[in-house]
Order: C-alpha cells, then structure tokens, then sequence
C-alpha cells in the first residue's frame, strides 16, 4: 500500500503498519484499524529487554445528535461497526470517519526513546460529538502465543487527568495521561480474534480498565498518551522536548512532541538522502565507463524523488536500537530480536548512508564483548547476557569494520580500538576456540571439523581486509602475513570446494566428504572483494544461483524450496553485477528485484524477510516477522552502490 491509499473494504487484507521506537518496542496494527496477528498492538514495550505488549488496542465509540455508532477497530469485524473510509501514512497512520455530518480522524505515533504512543482525535467537519475510547489491555511477551484465561491484576489509580493500571506483577504499570474523563470499569473481552495468525485457536482475552471519554468539536482536539514509563513526562521535559517552559496542558505536549518527531524522521530522511547521493556519485566514479561520467553531474543522484531509497532508509532506521550502553540493529521488528550476524551484515548500509557515527557504535558494541575470538550471536533478551556460537558474527564484524574505516578515515578508532580487537579475534581463529572453531592444517576454516563455504569465503575476506587495515597502520609485516595467508587460502578454497559437475560450490567439507547443496550465501564467494573465485567459476556459479534459486523478490533457499531470502538479494546481485560487467540487462534485472522485494511485504515501508511461494510461483507471501531490518539494509546498500543512473528517473519515481 503506497501512502495516502485507501484501506480496503476487507479488513484483513488491509496492509499493515509499524513505527519502532528506538528501544526495541513498537506500535503496530492493520490500516482497518485492528490488530491482526498476535504480534501487533498499539504498544510493545522494548525497553524491559523482551519487547511486551501492553496495549492491544482502542475500542471506541462516538456519540451525538444522531445517534451513537462504534467505530471500527479492534474488533472491527463486528456488526454495525463503521468502518474508516481513509486511511494514510504520512507521516503517521492516520484514519478519517463520517459519523452522520461529522468528519473526525485518529493519528498516532510512538516517542523516540520511549515505551511510548501517542493517539490524537481530531475534529474536522461537523457537529460537535462525544468519543468514548476503551483500551484493551493484556499483558503478553511476544512470541508467546496469544491465550484465553489470561489473569491480570487489573489495578486502577486514578487521578485527574492521569490514570496508572497495573496488569502483572512482572510488567511495566501502563500509566495513562488524557485530557478527558476516565470511567473506571474492569470489564473482560473475551476471545479476541488474531485472523493473520490463521486458526481460530489465535484467540486473546483483554481487560478493559475503564472507559476514555472526550468531546470532539471546532478548535477541540481529545488526546490520549500511553507509556510504560510512569515518569514520562519529567522525562521529556529534562530532554528538552517539550520546551523552555514546558507546556501546562496535554494538548500543548502533544503538539510539542509531534513536531518533534516529525522533525525528527525528517531530518534522518534528509541526512540519509544526501548520504546516498554522496555515496551513488563515489560508486559511479568507481565503477568507471559511462557511470563515471553520471557522477559529474551537478544534479543529484539520489534525491527524494527516489521512493525506494528513502523507504528503505526509513525501515532501516526503525532497526536501530539501544539495549543499555549499546547502539545495535535488531533482525526483526516487532519481535526486536537481535542477531549479531544480522546486526553487523547490516552496518555497509548505515555506511553507505555516511551514517559513520551509528555505525561506529554498533561495531564498538560488538568489540566490547568480544571473547576468544568470537562476537556474540545474540544477546539474551531477559538480562543481556552475551551468547556465542560460531564464527559468523566475528567475520562478519571484520567485514563492517574495513569498510567503516576506508569510508570514515577514521584512524584513531582504528589504531586504539578495532585493530587490537580484531588482530585477537583473528589469532584466536587462527588457534581455536571455543565450539570447535579452527583453521585446519589446510588453511581452511572449520567449526567441529566441518568446513562451510559461506564462512571460507568471509573467512578470506576477512584476511584481505586484515592486510589493508595493518597497511593503513603502517604495520607492513602484519599485512604480509595476512595477504599470504589469503592467498594460500584462495588456491585451497578453489580445489576444495568447487563442484565442477553441479556448476556451485559443495555446501561445506565434512570428515565424511563434501556435502552438495546450492544455498542464497554461496554469492558472497564473488560479492565480497576481491572475489575469491576465479571470473570463469565465479560467472558459472552466478548463472546457476540465478537459474537455480532467482525469484523476482528474492532466492530461494535452496533448489525447490518455496520460502525466499530477501536479504540474499544483496550478496547475489552484486555478484550478479560483476560477473556480468555491470552490463544493462543486468542492471534491469537488479532493478526490478529490489522494487519487486520492497513491495513485498504487508507493512507499509518495510521489507519481511522471508516469503513464500505459491505453488506456481507467481505470488509471495510473507511469513515470520513483517519487518526485516537486515532485508532493508541489504537492499539498500545494493540500491546506493551497485545500480547505475543514466539520470532518467526510476521506475519507482515515475510510479510515485
């Protein structure tokens, strides 16, 4: 659904929504108004470490000279319900109803920083009516089923204009400000229906607490604000948020905090749009031939014209995250689990937007916690707790940090903080470590003595990135060993995993003899500079990657398989790129992949990263989390720095 569209009449085809709030948490729901799968709500708190849902929902109700009507919502299946007829997403979901003569709209937004969402009513048209907003409370920690029989305290302490409702011993108390009535009311909705998680055991009881009640009239807005935070609003006012004094009234917070954010999401959109100009002019130059004479251009090559790149930009902002002292991107939203791969594969995209600063601190939050040679895999989300397992991470966090510091030229992080770091991680490889992680007498790479390919092929970039940062350094004797070290690598790579019969790679080397198999991650044996294939084997294996696994929203996860990697696109279309001189049917090609893979989701501005086939292939789902920040990322950076511009727009300009 492209912004300002209307919803649809069927509720749950309706396309989704998602804003993240920078602590893991989220508002998220359909663009009927209602929640359709368990993972939604109008508030996910992140900042307790598992992101919890508070706050399922709003019903309401408006009443007036005509008459009283429920609006559509929650349970906007019910009969009579009125069902919006608008709905847009600039810059926040906003839904518009006629109730008689009256026009009204209900737009909301999260707060940066904070476990919380802002609701606004406004008045547009008519005669003055009354709305009463109802909040379905539960108290569920996603990823855990949605049940009936769920027991919450259902505590209510109320004072003027602010009402605290306790739900669970171990939850957050959801505190309410509004300015309004609250009718305390402690009544339960039972069997709330989940209709994107597919059966009818999907169900959720919910309490109502009490009853929001407020009048709609000219000049007269009624706001609700929910937060996790009992403290919130001292919290905003030492921010500096609300202002030098900070407003008397609720309205007057609101209106503060909603230029804010506006401002805000403007101004990373703006940075982001002039540091993927600046990025598209330097890989235009690079790139040579007649891209080299698109970069002297006067006129932009990346502009807010481009729809793809700025939504793209703006769903890899919503994975950007802080879990105590850390900056780090999580792999999914609204689920907000973080995946240390996942996490660091993602940081070329925050270069490629010039965003040096946020890259600098998720890769200087991995280094703190490397151990023996290896970064975390995740982080439990319970307490923190860094969890390892393999080399993944660990490779993929010397791949973001040469990038980072040939982009940056940032020296000093280099030579007091990265480069020690890493010369230890890659000893530690060299040796062994923990999970049975080595380099074998022959030079390759192994985890419990098998031998991936995907790993070899970071494992090689990793030495040719090590050599360059010792050279940066000065440190010319460090760069000759890792240099030789690669090349000895290269020779070995190339006689032991090449199946010559099967156009691929042998998907890893086991003590019981390679093992055959063709996957999405094969691709960075030629996407990762340099190649570690020769052109001959790297073109050869790139045809049978696109013959073999290609969809136009992705690849395949293996031969035959019916879910899709829209992450894998990155990788494989820059390998797709370079065996293919960058020709132009090629560029078409990518092109329309990556316009293809960022419309395939059900959330509006946002790429899932995994989808399924239908069984002739023609359409793809979405399924798992809605919301791939690593998919936006990977889609990204090859948008930025692969694709060439002859200077006409792009189709997803033209289509805008």
């Amino acid at each position: 659904m492209r912004i300002g569209q209307d919803v649809p009449s069927d509720p749950r085809s309706a396309a989704g929504w998602l804003l993240a709030n920078g602590l893991g948490g989220s508002a998220s729901g359909s663009a009927a108004g209602d929640a359709a799968s368990s993972s939604q709500g109008l508030l996910v708190a992140g900042g307790l470490g598992r992101p919890t849902l508070l706050l399922l929902g709003l019903d309401e109700r408006v009443s007036g000279e005509a008459g009283s009507v429920e609006l559509a919502g929650v349970r906007s299946a019910r009969p009579g319900a009125l069902p919006p007829t608008g709905f847009r997403l600039e810059p926040w979901p906003t839904w518009r109803w006629s109730a008689g003569d009256t026009v009204l709209e209900k737009s909301l937004f999260t707060l940066a920083g904070h476990d919380a969402v802002v609701v606004v009513y406004r008045h547009v048209a008519g005669p003055a009516v009354h709305l009463q907003a109802s909040p379905l409370c539960v108290a569920r920690c996603l990823g855990e089923p949605p049940r009936v029989g769920a027991k919450l305290l259902g505590t209510i302490q109320g004072i003027p204009g602010r009402v605290r409702i306790g739900l669970a011993s171990w939850a957050p108390t959801l505190t309410l400000w509004h300015n309004g009535t609250f009718l305390p009311a402690r009544v339960w909705v039972r069997g709330l229906a989940h209709p994107g998680d597919g059966p009818a055991d999907a169900r959720e009881d919910a309490l109502v607490p009490g009853h929001a009640e407020g009048l709609l009239a000219p000049g007269r807005a009624f706001h609700l604000v929910f937060a996790a935070e009992d403290a919130l609003f001292r919290a905003l006012a030492a921010e500096g948020r609300l202002g030098s004094p900070p407003p008397q009234t609720l309205a007057d917070c609101v209106a503060a905090l909603d230029a804010g954010e506006r401002e805000r999401a403007s101004r990373w959109r703006r940075a982001a749009i002039e540091g993927a100009d600046f990025t598209a002019r330097q890989a235009a130059a690079a790139h040579g031939g007649p891209a080299a004479e698109v970069a002297r251009r006067r006129e932009p090559l990346v502009d807010e014209r481009d729809l793809v790149a700025g939504e793209l930009a703006q769903a890899l902002r919503a994975g950007l995250v802080r879990r105590g002292r850390r900056r780090t991107l999580v792999a999914t939203l609204p689920l907000g689990e973080e995946h240390g791969a996942a996490a660091l594969q993602a940081v070329p995209a925050l270069v490629s937007l010039r965003g040096f600063e946020l890259a600098r601190e998720v890769l200087a939050g991995y280094v703190e916690y490397l151990d023996e040679g290896l970064a975390p895999a995740s982080f439990d989300a319970a307490d923190g707790r860094p969890r390892y397992a393999g080399p993944d991470a660990s490779l993929w966090l010397v791949a973001g940090a040469d990038l980072y510091t040939r982009r940056s030229a940032d020296g000093k992080f280099l030579a007091d903080t990265l480069y020690p770091a890493l010369e230890g991680l890659m000893q530690a490889l060299r040796q062994g470590t923990r999970d049975g992680v080595r380099v074998d007498a022959d030079g390759l790479l192994a985890v419990g003595g098998v031998k991936r390919a995907d790993q070899n092929a970071l494992w090689y970039h990793a030495l040719v990135a090590m050599a360059q940062l010792s050279r940066l350094l000065s440190h010319r004797e460090n760069g000759a060993f890792y240099l030789a070290w690669a090349r000895e690598h290269q020779q070995r790579f190339g006689d032991a995993f090449w199946d010559d019969a099967g156009d691929c790679l042998y998907e890893a080397l086991a003590p019981d003899g390679p093992r055959r198999g063709l996957a999405p991650a094969q691709a960075l044996a030629v996407s990762l500079p340099p190649a570690l294939l020769a052109p001959e084997r790297a073109a050869r294996l790139v045809a049978t990657l696109e013959r073999e696994l290609a969809t136009p929203w992705g690849l395949r996860e293996s031969r035959g398989a019916d879910r899709v990697s829209t992450a894998a696109l990155g990788p494989f279309v820059t390998a797709c790129l370079r065996v293919n001189h960058r020709d132009a049917g090629t560029q078409a090609r990518a092109r329309d992949w990556i316009e293809a893979a960022s419309r395939a989701g059900g959330v509006a501005g946002h790429v899932p990263g995994t989808l399924r086939l239908s069984v002739d292939g023609t359409r793809a789902e979405p399924v798992g989390e809605p919301a791939s920040p690593l998919a936006a990322a990977e889609l990204l950076r090859v948008w930025i720095e692969e694709l060439e511009r002859s200077g006409a727009p792009s189709r997803a300009v033209e289509t805008a």
